[in-house]
Parts: structure tokens; C-alpha cells; sequence
């Protein structure tokens, strides 16, 4: 790769090596925690809870933590797999690792949760229904409507859509991009055109599954585009954001995820922003705060645990302190509670889980070579 310097004389763009993006991973952190802080604006502001109401203009639409997290997961998994593309030998290799990062660390976290509902622990408002429950633990849609136990698990079902698809482009190249262009057209015509609502086959044509598709398209832009780019790309994208949060996000949250012009308008400044971030680091080998860091590594865990947490905080101090703790400190106070809890997850949960099943699959691959 070339140097800033080398760049900086030269007309064409410099092609980044493969390492690690210090930058991408913050920006992921920095969103769960916007979810985390909406979800506290929401829960709290229940009247069972206090009805504590604060910050609404910001925290409202921490939210869109989400739109970012959709973009983020299409270039990771470009940026991650690229290698793979067009070799299906790979394939297998690749399944594990999606199944390794989605699925056992959900699985704990879900069944802790319905362990907690049976007690009668909160206030579960999901259906027990088979279907239902096979539905939230296979990450795939039986079922119609869904009432999910961790409802934060929604996007998870896009997210298993998304790496099925991607099965193709590593199965043979010309094939998948055959299909991701087809998948593209077909959502924005069933979304823009159609008006169809998402159901237990629409959902592959949701506006949402073009974010990935976004974040794919964010990082071969991330490979071609010079870096001197970065920071104006970056700004650009701060500014929409913020223009398109306060006029495009000010309804209700239920009304604007389904609009899906109004979500694809929003996609833009995400991936700007994305993009603007990879390309900054790379010119100038930014480095961030170990917190940050921390943080964007447990963003997963912040993500499944944020929103039991808070409710058990908001249960006890309804119940226990009888609502003595003044609002400002009480908001504070449990956005932090909850993301600590989820870095917390992340050390004493998902890390060991996930390092036991690499050596558990290092173990076996050794046994097979010896047995060769």
C-alpha cells in the first residue's frame, strides 16, 4: 500500500491493505450506545416507571443506531470475506463464522431472558406460541406476526437473510453478483414501487436488506476512493446526518421505519460516514481511547442485554427506591448501567464462549490433519 505521502503525488487512488479498522469498530460502539440511550428515553418514560422524559429531542432518535448498524454489517462482511469470493471451498469456513458470532452468545442471552419471563420477572409481552419461540431461536421467520422475547432480535432476521444471500457471491463471483444486482432491483421495486408490506417472504424485498447492500457497494468505494477523501467525505456525512435526523426522523419511530424512502434516504449519510471514517484512518492512522475500543468490542452484547437491563433498573427503582432518584441522575445513570452490563457480557460471557469454540474447532481440525 501505498503511504499518505506516496498517494498524495500520485492520480490514482490508494488501495488499502487488510488490518484492522480501529475506526469502524468505535463508530459500531458509538452506535449501540445511541440505541442504548433511545431505549432508556423509552422505557422510562413508561408511567409504570416514573414517566421520566428526558433529553427527547437527541434521544429519540438514538434509534437510528440502527439504520448505521444494517450499512456497518454489509461492509464488514465485504471487508471480512472478500478473500472468499468466488471459492466455494470457503464456504464452510464461512458459514461457522457467521454461526459463531450470531448464534451461542444470542442463545444464552435469549434463554436467560425467557428463564427471567417464566418467573415473572418485568413485564414479557412476547407469545409463547412454539412457533413463535422456534422463530426467535432459529433467527429465521415461521411465523406471522412475531412477538419476539429480546425484541431487539428483529434486525438479526435481515441479518440471516444477508449472509444467505452472500453464500452465492462466494460460491461462484459472476453468480453473486448476479444476484446481490437482482436482490437490489427487487427491493427497491417491491419497496418504492409496490408498496409491499413485509411479511414471511416480503421481508427479503424490505428496504432494510438494502443497507447491506449499501455498506457492500461503501466498501469497494472504500477501496477506490483516494484517502485524502476521508475527512471531507466524514464531514459531508456528520452534516446529512444531522439535516436528515431532524427532518426526516422527527415522527413516530413506527411511522418512519416503514417508509421506505424516507430509510433509504437516511442509508446516505450512514455510509458517507462509514466511508469518510475507513479512508480518515487510513490517511491518518487515527488511533482512539481503549474505552471506545472496549466498547465497539462489545457492541453485540451491548446490543441483546441493553434493554432487560434497563427495565430491571426502572423495576427497582419504581419498586425499591419508590422513585426517590432525581430524573437527570436516573437517565444518566441507567443509559451507563446498561452499557456497562453489556461490556461486562461481552468479558465474562461472549469472549469465553467464543474462545471456546475457535479452540474446539482448532482441536478438531488437528485430530483430522493427525489422522491424515
Amino acid at each position: 500500500m501505498l503511504t499518505p505521502e506516496e498517494s498524495a503525488g500520485r492520480d490514482r487512488p490508494s488501495h488499502p491493505a487488510k488490518k484492522a479498522l480501529q475506526s469502524v469498530q468505535v463508530m459500531r460502539g458509538l452506535a449501540a450506545v445511541a440505541v442504548a440511550i433511545y431505549h432508556t428515553h423509552l422505557i422510562l418514560a413508561q408511567p409504570e416507571y416514573g414517566g421520566v422524559s428526558l433529553f427527547g429531542a437527541v434521544a429519540s432518535k438514538g434509534w437510528l443506531g440502527v439504520n448505521f448498524f444494517f450499512v456497518l454489517s454489509g461492509f464488514i462482511i465485504m471487508f471480512a470475506h472478500v478473500k472468499d469470493v468466488g471459492k466455494p471451498a470457503r464456504l464452510g469456513n464461512y458459514l461457522w463464522k457467521r454461526f459463531v458470532r450470531v448464534y451461542p452468545v444470542y442463545w444464552i442471552f435469549l434463554t436467560l431472558f425467557l428463564i427471567a419471563a417464566y418467573r415473572g420477572i418485568g413485564h414479557p409481552n412476547f407469545s409463547w406460541n412454539t412457533e413463535n419461540l422456534l422463530s426467535a431461536y432459529a433467527l429465521v421467520k415461521l411465523a406471522e406476526p412475531l412477538s419476539l422475547p429480546l425484541q431487539v432480535a428483529w434486525t438479526l432476521f435481515y441479518e440471516m437473510a444477508f449472509y444467505a444471500v452472500f453464500c452465492t457471491l462466494i460460491l461462484n463471483r459472476l453468480l453473486g453478483t448476479v444476484v446481490l444486482v437482482a436482490w437490489a432491483v427487487s427491493i427497491l421495486v417491491n419497496s418504492l414501487v409496490l408498496g409491499h408490506e413485509p411479511g414471511l417472504l416480503q421481508m427479503w424485498n424490505d428496504m432494510w436488506c438494502a443497507y447491506f447492500l449499501i455498506g457492500v457497494c461503501t466498501y469497494f468505494a472504500f477501496t477506490v476512493i483516494d484517502q485524502r477523501w476521508g475527512v471531507p467525505l466524514l464531514a459531508l456525512g456528520l452534516v446529512l446526518l444531522v439535516v436528515t435526523a431532524s427532518t426526516l426522523a422527527g415522527g413516530r419511530i413506527g411511522v418512519t421505519q416503514k417508509d421506505p424512502l424516507v430509510l433509504l434516504t437516511l442509508a446516505v449519510p450512514f455510509a458517507l460516514i462509514l466511508l469518510g471514517g475507513a479512508l480518515g484512518e487510513r490517511q491518518h492512522d487515527w488511533s482512539f481511547s481503549p474505552i471506545l475500543r472496549k466498547i465497539g468490542d462489545a457492541t453485540y452484547s451491548i446490543y441483546l442485554v441493553h434493554s432487560p437491563v434497563i427495565t430491571v433498573v426502572a423495576l427497582l427503582n419504581a419498586r425499591l427506591a419508590s422513585h426517590w432518584i432525581p430524573p437527570i441522575p436516573l437517565f444518566l445513570s441507567t443509559a451507563i448501567i446498561a452499557v456497562v452490563a453489556g461490556v461486562l457480557a461481552h468479558i465474562f460471557v461472549e469472549k469465553p464462549v467464543l474462545r471456546a469454540l475457535r479452540d474446539l474447532r482448532a482441536g478438531r481440525r488437528a485430530v483430522s490433519q493427525a489422522a491424515e
